[in-house]
């Protein structure tokens, strides 16, 4: 099967609207407890066939540590109950442990979350924050206990040689003969250069509400395409960027692969569905970009299980 990317903080409406557009296309969803919308019913049991992939994450890092009191605040216990229901506990492929403590010293914390968890019944996929074991080799401990699927959460490793850190806890893992969930990372320069099972993504929803859209131009050169395109309507000055909608080069061919995968033009990410329409174009991007990381392990020599 090869790679699967997740989209996170998604919703029915738009899963909809996409799944019209693309009838056929896989489709794998992070849910989040934290941020948890009364649509999610619908998502987890009435159209859960719509969906390829389902996972839930605690919603912990969001919710407790945004600078805004966007989110409501979230407990251990109640993630539980969540997690307990039927309809909750089938409905998800795996549930990611409650992390609390996002320090390289905060394995105990979350390893005593995970096992008042998994004593509740419940089976949940660790995440590892120390990737190098500066404080405690957390990566080496699960893989001793038996656990087949380790995801590496948000670190400090992440911003000191970030691509470095996070291939060589991949490689580890993968090599020891089990699989990874990369959290929050999207990127084609280090997916497609690292074994990595499963990974996920807001981007999809945060490029366009700062007006951009992305697509994978044939045109660019190099082995990534991703391209960026900025919508003004946002900003006061068409002169804080020099790659925007109104000098695009390549807008003949963008208007020819909006109209012929997705039957827009650029007409409507002008409109008033603007926001969500270019969410639509972003939303394809990443079901593709899913694609090509596949066709990218493949040339390497990965076995993705």
């Amino acid at each position: 099967m090869g790679i699967k990317i997740f989209l996170s903080s998604f919703d029915q409406t738009t899963l909809r609207e996409y799944k019209a557009l693309n009838p056929d296309s896989e489709m794998n969803i992070l849910l989040s407890y934290g941020t948890r919308s009364p649509d999610y019913y619908d998502m987890i049991d009435t159209n859960r066939d719509e969906t390829d992939g389902l996972i839930l994450d605690s919603g912990a890092y969001t919710a407790n540590f945004a600078s805004a009191n966007t989110y409501p605040k979230i407990d251990l216990d109640g993630f539980i109950s969540y997690c307990k229901k039927p309809t909750v506990n089938q409905s998800f492929d795996f549930i990611f442990n409650y992390d609390e403590d996002f320090n390289l010293d905060g394995f105990e914390t979350n390893f005593r979350n995970m096992r008042i968890i998994e004593d509740n019944g419940i089976d949940v996929v660790p995440v590892a924050h120390d990737y190098t074991g500066e404080y405690f080799d957390e990566i080496g401990f699960y893989l001793q206990s038996g656990y087949k699927l380790i995801a590496l959460g948000f670190s400090v490793h992440k911003q000191r040689d970030k691509k470095n850190n996070i291939t060589n806890a991949v490689y580890r893992i993968y090599y020891s003969g089990a699989r990874v969930h990369l959290l929050g990372i999207s990127s084609y320069d280090i997916l497609a250069d690292i074994p990595v099972h499963y990974c996920d993504s807001s981007s999809w929803a945060q490029e366009g509400r700062f007006g951009n859209i992305i697509w994978w131009n044939p045109h660019m050169t190099g082995q990534n395409k991703t391209d960026r395109i900025r919508f003004l309507d946002k900003e006061d000055s068409h002169d804080r960027h020099a790659h925007h909608i109104g000098n695009y080069k390549h807008l003949d061919e963008l208007e020819f692969y909006l109209k012929d995968q997705l039957d827009m033009t650029i007409a409507d990410l002008c409109g008033h569905k603007k926001d969500f329409n270019r969410q639509l174009v972003n939303v394809h991007f990443f079901v593709q970009l899913q694609d090509r990381v596949r066709e990218a392990h493949e040339q390497r020599g990965f076995i993705i299980k």
